[in-house]
């Protein structure tokens, strides 16, 4: 055990002292601060456009566009006021909520010219005109067409579409509002026919004495556990995904420099690696451990702004408490982490340099984002029957067991998947001690490796 633990200190060490390692960690909570803050930053500064309605002797086209505009802003503060009520939220700061609007970044003007060749100008940025927050150039023309059957959208920006959008929308609903005027109905009718719709809430059902307790109402309550188990399986192939670069260009490192040879005089093969692979673990589990510290404290200084926050991380908390997805989840991630990282351990034993290792990359790419399409299946549908079969499989078992958890899977299928797990994970260790012997210790490579196999292969044609 005094041995692993050497190795382990001393590979830990080799890593967190180099500067590169303490930039990698800082890098990612600081782009998304910077990232957050430009999103925030691009989306209060984004420039309030004018537009312009030419439609001679009528503002029925532009009174449309303009109901569109309030009818989004309507909804935009119902959702507001919804998500403060889930929440929790003090009857003052679910006012603020409710009452909170966005400013308005299209705004309509007078047109200064009634022709396409008028406006041009003002279109081209040559003229502004005069509006709420000064002179600009006119960003938007909606012309009625000579046949009057289109509304034409003419603007010098062909990035910015979100007016056409809208305009588009509020066109639509203009249209129904007309049909429904010649029908003789009024323009509320199909408001009213939705209204009138039943509504489809989500229940759930539980035993009767739990039912009785909890309620039958579909909460946050109910869908953490999937959340946390699909987090859980994501910080495994977040894990795997880390190792490849330290294990594969730190095992090269040492075999060019021959400090294998000096390290096994002291230490024996199977100490070597486990001390190895545990300082590897170590390493992405402080990168890991510094993100979530950096995530808990954002959340702690969200909790303290916004009242309410604290109900809904709750669940969550709640549901990671849970032994029946905790216990599982572990063994797991421990299976997998072992049964992953022996694998690159032992590939990065017969590379001799880069060039080499690269090549090895993209089947390990190929290898990892194969269990990342099967995490998304799953986590879009746990009881899909490709989930099911690919659960069996060792390489999927360690991320598709822990999403499966909170589905309640028979308990034989859980011990059944996790002790082919673990005999996986035996024998991928053993046959990964072996191959790292033979290019830690006797120096053997890529292509020594594939001629063994061609042997294996060739022995067994001629047997048959």
């Amino acid at each position: 055990m005094r041995n692993i633990l050497l190795i382990f200190r001393r590979d830990y060490l080799g890593y967190v002292k180099a500067w590169g390692f303490w930039l990698s960690l800082a890098a990612v909570p600081f782009f998304m601060i910077i990232g957050g803050s430009l999103a925030g930053f691009a989306a209060q500064s984004s420039p309030v456009r004018y537009y312009a309605v030419v439609e001679p002797g009528s503002t029925l086209y532009a009174d449309a566009i303009e109901a569109e505009f309030q009818r989004r802003e309507e909804a935009d503060r119902e959702t507001a006021s919804e998500l403060a009520a889930q929440m929790d939220m003090t009857d003052q700061a679910s006012a603020q909520i409710a009452s909170s609007q966005a400013d308005r970044k299209f705004i309509r003007v007078p047109a200064p010219a009634d022709t396409i060749d008028g406006l041009r100008p003002y279109l081209l940025g040559e003229k502004t005109v005069s509006g709420p927050v000064g002179d600009k150039p006119l960003f938007a023309a909606l012309v009625l067409s000579h046949e009057k059957d289109e509304l034409e959208y003419w603007s010098d920006d062909v990035n910015v579409t979100q007016l056409r959008y809208l305009t588009e929308d509020a066109m639509l609903r203009l249209a129904r509002r007309e049909a429904l005027k010649d029908a003789g109905l009024g323009e509320d009718f199909l408001q009213t026919v939705d209204d009138s719709a039943f509504k489809v809430p989500a229940k759930r059902i539980r035993p009767v004495a739990e039912q009785s307790e909890a309620g039958a109402d579909v909460t946050m309550a109910d869908r953490a556990p999937m959340f946390v188990a699909g987090g859980l399986a994501y910080f495994l192939w977040l894990m795997v995904f880390s190792i490849i670069q330290y294990l594969l260009m730190g095992t090269i490192e040492e075999r060019s420099n021959k400090i294998f040879d000096t390290l096994l005089t002291s230490v024996k093969l199977p100490q070597l690696l486990a001390g190895k692979l545990l300082a590897v673990f170590a390493v992405t589990s402080t990168m890991m451990i510094s993100w979530g510290l950096f995530a808990f404290v954002g959340a702690s200084v969200i909790a303290s702004q916004v009242p309410g926050t604290g109900s809904l991380i709750a669940p969550f908390l709640s549901a990671l408490a849970n032994p029946t997805i905790i216990v599982p989840g572990l063994i797991s991630f421990l299976l997998g982490y072992v049964m992953y990282g022996v694998i690159f351990m032992a590939l990065g034993s017969l590379c001799d340099t880069i060039q080499e290792a690269q090549t090895l990359l993209s089947p390990m790419m190929i290898l990892l984002m194969l269990p990342m399409f099967a995490i998304f299946i799953a986590f879009q549908d746990p009881g899909s029957p490709i989930v099911d079969i690919a659960s069996w499989i060792p390489f999927f078992t360690p991320f598709l067991l822990i999403l499966r958890m909170p589905q309640d899977p028979p308990m034989w299928e859980i011990l059944a998947q996790m002790g082919i797990m673990a005999a996986t994970t035996a024998l991928v260790l053993w046959g990964a001690t072996k191959v790292y012997r033979a290019g830690a210790v006797h120096g053997a490579g890529i292509g020594d490796m594939g001629s063994a196999f061609k042997r294996m292969i060739g022995l067994k044609g001629k047997a048959a």
